[in-house]
């Protein structure tokens, strides 16, 4: 009878619209004694419905009442990531910026917070948490909002791309926040209908030759002056032709291992050293593409039009921000305390391609 009861008040013309365990509950109470004492006195069958408004109870399913922290907090981390697409010269064909705000809340009450972004005019699509009012957004860029109690991802968003010939005065941009170090001196190519591309901060600089039965793969990598923050947990999965049979992988810096079954070799550099550029050196055996000659008769030649050695690249930078986007001020109101607060950024290699 509880199932039904809770199917009940869950589906309206068989579409789900109240899931949430709390407001459930008050509609539906969990069975107990009280409740089989109700039931026989009032001659009911199963559990008793509460005619209580569960919004009275439970104002906001994704926060619980009475919540009480002795040090209240609330941090948060931006983390962008880079997709991009490069040739074997270090030039960016394609790219874009995807990034996420993480935000860790322990705060006691019902906070009600808002948080001032600047360069939010970047924001080209967006997805939120339930707790954000998105008519304050649309109409001021501020993001208003009443915390979920712990971990919770508050806003999901694209970057625009860069754009070339348009009116710098962009709606939402304060004057006073300065350019991003990190989209100077962007342009590829050079040509007038070049557009500019998103910055990485490391290059990979890969060489493949392939014979009969024998190769070698060769590739440069290493940081960027133009930025200040060190890149660390640099990982390349450098993905072979089919037709290799072994590899034989050397590193000068980091540590370079070959697998058989997927036929890539994985280089790990943990950190950069500063008196020499890393590289790695891939000795590969190779399947004989010749002819055979079979009973008399030779096999014809395997042909490869086009052998391709694919650089699969992740990174992560601490402390910085590619795209310019940040936090410019958290208001905690609604509250009397005043909670510890931080904002950390991070900048990650998303889907970085080197193709040569």
């Amino acid at each position: 009878m509880t199932l039904y009861q809770l199917l009940d008040e869950m589906l309206d013309s068989g579409i789900p619209v109240n899931t949430h365990p709390g407001g459930l509950k008050v509609l539906v109470p969990p069975p107990n004694l009280l409740n089989r004492a109700q039931s026989v006195v009032f001659g009911h069958q199963g559990v008793l419905v509460s005619d209580q408004d569960p919004l009275k109870l439970l104002p906001l399913p994704w926060r619980s009442n009475n919540i009480k922290y002795a040090s209240n907090e609330i941090y948060l981390d931006v983390i962008e990531s880079i997709d991009a697409t490069l040739d074997a010269e270090g030039r960016v064909l394609n790219s874009a910026i995807h990034g996420s705000i993480e935000v860790n809340s322990r705060l006691s009450g019902m906070p009600d917070i808002s948080l001032s972004l600047s360069n939010s005019h970047l924001i080209e699509e967006y997805s939120f948490h339930p707790s954000v009012r998105l008519s304050r957004f649309a109409a001021d860029r501020v993001v208003s909002f009443v915390p979920a109690d712990g971990t919770f991802t508050l806003m999901s968003y694209k970057v625009k791309p860069p754009q070339i010939g348009k009116d710098a005065n962009q709606p939402w941009q304060p004057k006073y926040i300065k350019a991003n170090p990190w989209m100077k001196s962007q342009m590829q190519g050079g040509g007038a209908n070049s557009q500019p591309q998103v910055p990485l901060p490391l290059y990979v600089r890969p060489q493949a030759t392939f014979g009969t039965t024998q190769g070698r793969v060769s590739i440069v990598c290493g940081t960027k002056p133009a930025f200040e923050k060190p890149v660390e947990s640099v990982s390349l999965e450098v993905r072979l032709p089919p037709r290799v049979v072994s590899a034989d992988p050397s590193a000068t810096h980091g540590v370079a291992t070959f697998d058989d079954i997927g036929k890539h070799v994985k280089w790990v550099i943990d950190t950069f050293p500063a008196d020499k550029t890393p590289c790695l050196t891939v000795q590969i055996q190779l399947e004989s593409n010749a002819g055979k000659q079979q009973g008399g008769e030779e096999k014809r030649a395997m042909v490869s039009l086009q052998e391709l050695v694919d650089v699969h690249c992740n990174f992560s930078v601490a402390g910085v921000g590619t795209s310019g986007i940040k936090v410019e001020t958290l208001q905690v109101r609604n509250e009397k305390y005043k909670p510890s607060q931080g904002v950390r950024y991070h900048t990650r290699g998303g889907r970085v391609v080197v193709r040569t």
